[in-house]
C-alpha cells in the first residue's frame, strides 16, 4: 500500500504533529508512506518527506507547483492520498482528478470551526471539495457534529478517529526534575486569538497574591501585545514567555497545573499530553476539549475543571482552588494519567491504517 499525506505545513500543532506521527508509524510497519508540505519545512531528515517551499499555502502558484509534483511518475501507483487542512483539501483532489490518479482520496477534519461555515459562499466551497473525498475523518465527536451541522449530506462519508499521542513520551520517569515549592501553571499553544491568553492572564491577575508561576509555551503574532498586558498588570515576575519549545515533556514534568482557555478546539492534543504527564487540567468547557476530559453524560471531570473561557472569574476561582490544595492536584493528576491512556497514538494509527485498507484503490 502506497500513501501520500498532503498538508499545508509540517510545523505547528495538532494536525501537523498527527500527520507526521501517522507517516512515521506507517513507515515502521513497512507501509510505503510519503508526506508533502506545501510550505517550507524543517523535516528534511525525515524519510519520504517533501516540501514545495512556499511561505504561504495561499500563494497563487501553489496549485501549479502541486500539479507539477503530483504529475511525477512515482505517484501514478498511489493507493491513498490523505489530505489535511484547507487549502490543501481544496487543491489536491482537483489536481488528482485532473491527472487521473487512481488513489482513494481521504481527508481529516481537525477543527470544530472554520470561517467558511459562517458564509454562504464558504459553504459552497466546502460542498464542492468535500464531494471529491471517499472518507472524511473527524478527530472528535464534536468535530463530526460541527461538520454535519454545516454539510449534512456528508453523513455517510464521515467517521470519527480520536487524535492520540505517544503516551510513553509524556509519562513521568525517575529522571524527571522534582517540582519546586512554587506551583507552576503551564499553557501550550500559538499566541493567537483562538488560544485566548489575554483572558487567562487577566484571570491570574485576580489571584496574584497566591504563589505561582505561569509558563506560556508558544510563539505567535500576539506575543508583544500579551507582554504589554503582563507589564501593565505588574505580573512580570509571575508570567514567563518560554517561546516555541521542543522539550515539552520535560517542562510538563516540572509543572503542577495545565491551563487551556481556548475559545474552541477540534480535540485538544496538548490537554492529553498534560494529562499523560500526570497534571490536573483546567480547560475550556467547549466541544472537542470537553470529550477529552469527561464523559459525554456529565459536565464534571475527575481530572480537573471545565471553565467558561470568557469568564476571568471562573478561571481564577478554579485556579485558586487547585493552587491551594496540593492533595487535590495529585489526585486529579493520577486520574488524568489514567484517562490519557485512552488516547494512545498506536490505537489512532491502527484505526487509520484499517480505514486505508478498506478504501484502497
Amino acid at each position: 500500500m502506497k500513501i501520500l499525506h498532503v498538508i499545508n505545513s509540517f510545523e505547528g500543532g495538532g494536525a501537523e504533529k498527527l500527520t507526521l506521527q501517522i507517516h512515521q508509524m506507517c513507515l515502521k510497519q513497512g507501509i510505503d508512506s510519503h508526506a508533502l508540505s506545501l510550505m517550507q519545512s524543517s523535516a528534511g531528515s525525515l524519510p519520504n518527506a517533501y516540501s514545495l517551499g512556499f511561505d504561504s499555502p495561499y500563494q497563487l502558484s501553489v496549485p501549479f507547483k502541486l500539479y507539477s509534483f503530483l504529475s511525477q511518475r512515482q505517484w501514478k501507483d498511489l493507493n491513498v492520498i490523505h489530505v489535511h487542512l484547507f487549502p490543501s483539501q481544496f487543491f489536491t483532489p482537483i489536481i488528482s482528478r485532473y491527472l487521473n490518479l487512481k488513489a482513494s482520496l481521504i481527508t481529516t477534519e481537525h477543527s470544530t470551526v472554520n470561517w467558511r461555515r459562517n458564509k454562504f459562499y464558504g459553504k459552497l466551497i466546502d460542498n464542492f471539495f468535500y464531494n471529491f473525498y471517499q472518507k472524511i475523518i473527524c478527530i472528535s465527536s464534536a468535530a463530526s457534529e460541527a461538520l454535519l451541522d454545516s454539510q449534512p449530506q456528508l453523513m455517510k462519508k464521515i467517521t470519527t478517529i480520536h487524535n492520540g499521542i505517544d503516551i510513553q513520551e509524556y509519562l513521568p520517569h525517575s529522571t524527571s526534575q522534582p517540582k519546586g515549592n512554587t506551583p507552576i501553571i503551564i499553557s501550550i499553544g500559538r499566541l493567537v486569538e483562538l488560544k485566548n491568553y489575554a483572558t487567562a492572564i487577566r484571570a491570574l491577575n485576580k489571584i496574584s497574591e497566591q504563589a505561582f508561576e505561569y509558563w506560556i509555551l508558544g510563539s505567535g503574532i500576539l506575543e508583544q501585545q500579551l507582554r504589554e498586558l503582563v507589564n501593565s498588570l505588574n505580573l512580570e515576575s509571575k508570567v514567563k514567555f518560554l517561546g516555541f519549545r521542543t522539550d515539552v515533556p520535560d517542562l510538563l514534568h516540572q509543572a503542577d497545573i495545565f491551563l487551556l482557555t481556548s475559545l474552541w478546539e477540534g480535540f485538544g492534543l496538548a490537554v492529553v499530553e498534560a494529562m499523560a504527564a500526570e497534571l490536573p487540567v483546567i480547560v475550556s468547557n467547549v466541544p472537542g476539549v470537553r470529550e477529552v476530559v469527561t464523559e459525554e453524560s456529565t459536565e464534571t471531570s475527575e481530572v480537573g475543571f471545565l471553565v467558561d473561557p470568557l469568564s476571568e472569574d471562573d478561571i481564577a476561582k478554579k485556579l485558586s482552588k487547585l493552587l491551594a490544595d496540593q492533595n487535590l492536584r495529585l489526585t486529579m493528576g493520577k486520574n488524568a494519567q489514567l484517562r490519557a491512556s485512552r488516547f494512545d497514538i498506536k490505537q489512532t494509527v491502527t484505526e487509520y491504517i484499517d480505514l486505508y485498507k478498506k478504501n484502497v484503490s
